[in-house]
């Protein structure tokens, strides 16, 4: 299941890439352009529909997370980061507030090693820098995380080893 849902959420980083440098349209079913990547990596249906979700959920909501970006990345301006570091941020903060199903600390995981796998040699300390910053002062991420879990999301907890790392 873990790299079922990291393949997924390659696609996901691929697709919100293109959509990103495309400038597409927040209403635009991305799905047309995300079919090509998903047929090459032969996912699943389960795994298609979790890429389409995140895609379309990040991207509709991408003015609102670089806000909270540009607040936690002290003197960086969103529209100047690496395509790649944005798109990862957009994409977690996505699944923070609106994925509670998701451990927190999974999802900061998963951003981190994606920032290994496709950003530059600092990408990953400057992707847990954000995530964390945008964590601790969001209410945003609060409400939607309710008390499930605790202040950090460091310590895995009974979520985690329950669903593991998705």
């Amino acid at each position: 299941m873990k790299q079922k849902r990291h393949q997924a959420r390659i696609i996901t980083l691929q697709g919100l890439y293109q959509i990103d440098m495309q400038r597409l349209a927040l209403d635009m079913d991305p799905t047309p352009l995300l079919a090509p990547l998903m047929d090459e990596a032969a996912l699943d249906d389960e795994s298609r529909q979790f890429v389409r979700e995140r895609t379309a959920g990040a991207w509709a909501g991408h003015a609102r997370y670089d806000e909270m970006i540009a607040a936690a990345a002290d003197h960086w301006d969103v529209s100047r980061m690496a395509v790649v570091d944005r798109n990862i941020l957009r994409l977690a903060i996505y699944e923070l507030i609106e994925r509670p199903d998701v451990p927190a600390r999974v999802v900061m995981d998963e951003a981190i090693e994606l920032g290994r796998e496709f950003g530059a040699a600092e990408t990953p300390q400057f992707i847990n820098g954000v995530l964390d910053a945008v964590w601790r002062r969001e209410p945003a991420c609060k409400v939607a995380r309710g008390a499930r879990e605790s202040a950090t999301p460091g310590a895995r907890g009974p979520a985690e080893e329950e669903h593991g790392t998705l």
